[in-house]
């Protein structure tokens, strides 16, 4: 209004001392009112902050009218030192989980995750900072040790911890301690653990297994039957695993035999650490008649090493001395039909789980004895399987069996050295 009223004065003394009115006067006119306006408008806000509009307008009439616009801005808001929260500050800030929330005291195993969150289910066992634990609605799952956050059994738990030292019994788990609770509960920092194995009672907690079966048919033409098998048994405790494996394959067309071969490997071993483990001992046995193969052993010792062990990839060698004996189905005149010879032993295992439902195992053994008995061979399966339901697999399988010089039977006919055989079967676990 104080703006309003100079200007009115202004054009007053104009008027009275005959000062005519032109465009250009109106123009200036609009410009300082304007000018005047927004001196006006900085003087009430020193700060010059961005608040809020006000628009007020103003006329002024001459000769001719002109509308003028100018902005008024309200008294600021006080400032203060806190910086603006954004989206991400939000998202990054949310709060974890109530720590201190216990499970019930019920039937359940129970683990909490770094995150906070807890999950119920049956703890299968921990070993090379690896567990397994199963929950009906996420099935069996590897977690890597370090994303444990606790864990709490009602079951008796057997551990293995540094030093050779055990303990069994019921156990919780802290980011810090291991307490194993019983009629002198124990309690162990966390750093010192090594493995946890479900132990107890019953023999059979310390077994698991899988078994994949195939069976071909075929009738008409030609009449062909085809099976093959593979196995796998497992007893794993705290500071050992005992192994057996199974394949075999036997094909019959026309009523002739065309395929009869079966391989049974076992392992015992020792671990030493996390990664290192013993080999005590390692037997196979195999047999082939179309390789002139009526039997073969081979007993040996080794060491094993864990090159990658993480919960979604894993491979490990192995190595070692070993004895060997082969029994031919026949020999060339003049020649023993079975021999007995020093051999070096070699293999790798290689396991990655490509997604939650596809798994790739890579499988290779290796043997270098004399050439008596075969010289080099090699044993080799790829195995792709595919997870159908929480039990039952399809596996997919390749298989390559080698005798570098395989023993030229009585006929004089040397066999081939390869044998290539791709396998798809229904698989269990269990």
């Amino acid at each position: 209004m104080k703006t309003s009223f100079w200007i009115e004065s202004f054009w007053r003394g104009m008027r009275r001392s005959g000062a005519r009115y032109s465009p250009l006067a109106s123009f200036l006119s609009c410009a300082l009112i304007s000018l005047v306006s927004v001196i006006s408008g900085l003087g009430a806000d020193p700060a010059g902050s961005l608040h809020p509009v006000v628009v007020t307008n103003y006329v002024v009439v001459t000769n001719m009218v002109v509308v003028t616009n100018y902005v008024t801005l309200p008294s600021p808001t006080p400032a203060t030192n806190q910086t603006p929260t954004t989206n991400a500050q939000l998202a990054t800030s949310s709060p974890l989980p109530n720590l201190n929330w216990v499970p019930p005291a019920d039937s359940y195993d129970w683990i909490q995750l770094k995150s906070g969150e807890w999950l119920k289910g049956r703890f299968k066992g921990m070993q090379k900072d690896e567990l397994d634990f199963s929950s009906e609605e996420l099935d069996e799952q590897s977690f890597d040790w370090k994303d444990i956050r606790q864990l709490r059994t009602y079951r008796i738990v057997d551990l293995l911890l540094e030093h050779d030292q055990k303990a069994s019994g019921p156990v919780v788990i802290t980011p810090t301690q291991v307490i194993v609770a019983g009629e002198d509960e124990q309690v162990f920092a966390r750093n010192e653990l090594h493995s946890l194995t479900p132990g107890g009672s019953k023999e059979i907690n310390y077994w698991s297994g899988s078994l994949s079966l195939g069976l071909t048919l075929r009738s008409g033409n030609t009449e062909q039957v085809e099976y093959n098998a593979t196995a796998h048994l497992e007893r794993r405790s705290p500071a050992t695993r005992l192994s057996f494996d199974y394949i075999g394959n036997v094909s019959e067309s026309g009523g002739v035999e065309s395929a009869n071969n079966h391989r049974v490997n076992s392992e015992f071993d020792l671990w030493l650490s996390r990664r290192f483990y013993l080999i005590l001992p390692l037997v196979e046995y195999y047999k082939d008649p179309f390789q002139n193969l009526k039997h073969r052993t081979t007993f040996g010792l080794g060491v094993g090493y864990d090159i990658i062990d993480r919960s979604k990839l894993k491979w490990n060698v192995m190595s070692g001395p070993a004895y060997q004996k082969a029994w031919f189905e026949s020999a060339q005149p003049g020649e023993p039909t079975d021999k007995g010879t020093g051999a070096l032993i070699f293999g790798s295992r290689f396991e990655w789980d490509i997604t939650r439902r596809i798994e790739w195992v890579l499988e290779y053994r290796g043997q270098y004895t004399s050439r008596e008995v075969g010289e080099t061979t090699h044993h080799s399966v790829s195995t792709l399987s595919f997870e159908m339901t929480k039990r039952f697999d399809l596996d997919l399988s390749l298989v390559w069996d080698r005798i570098a010089q395989p023993k030229v039977g009585s006929d004089g006919v040397e066999p081939k050295p390869n044998d290539f055989r791709l396998v798809a079967g229904l698989g269990v676990d269990f």
